[in-house]
């Protein structure tokens, strides 16, 4: 996909991921999600490959950088590079001072995280189909997280599971009601 300098009312977002990350797929099915012309959607970042005068044109111009998690089945023989340049892309967006947020989940699930985090620049991109996809009744269950000790467990598949459930529940939750206190 090459990247087109969208117009000013449409906001650029740059998918990024590592091989074997599933950024193609990604990209593809939000082409299908999203409306047509109300956002634009490139598989690299216009920035990291050119120089800007200043790191704040390469925010302001780009919407949204979402970076593929290394959630997906890689061949073995292909994980150490899958690794490296995940974080070669790490490096180079914290270099820019490119803010980015990472996209894990597989399939469906993958595609409703980022739509959650595009619906943030581009509120008016989906289809109404889209919308419901993001809709508490439609959003699968999630499963109760037992209660454990993270400050001394490392496994990055419970810290995944963590945060995937804390930032659903941010995101889904509305505020709640206040009520006066009675005397």
């Amino acid at each position: 996909m090459a990247v087109r300098q969208p117009s000013p009312s449409t906001p650029l977002i740059a998918l990024l991921g590592a091989p074997h990350t599933g950024v193609e797929a990604l990209a593809q099915a939000l082409q299908q999600q999203i409306t047509p012309g109300t956002v634009h959607i490139a598989l690299r970042h216009p920035y990291l490959t050119r120089t800007l005068t200043t790191p704040q044109a390469a925010s302001e111009a780009v919407a949204l950088t979402l970076l593929m998690g290394l959630d997906q089945p890689c061949p073995a023989e292909e994980r150490a590079a899958q690794e490296a340049r995940d974080a070669q892309l790490r490096t180079a967006l914290a270099a820019a001072s490119i803010p980015y947020r990472v996209v894990y989940g597989t399939g469906e699930q993958r595609t409703r995280n980022a739509l959650i985090a595009i619906q943030k620049v581009a509120p008016k991109a989906y289809f109404t189909g889209a919308r419901s996809a993001l809709d508490i009744e439609n959003a699968p269950r999630t499963a109760r997280l037992r209660a454990w000790n993270c400050e001394k467990c490392s496994d990055p598949i419970c810290e995944h599971r963590l945060f995937t459930a804390l930032v659903e529940q941010r995101d889904t939750t509305p505020p709640p009601a206040v009520t006066p206190d009675r005397v």
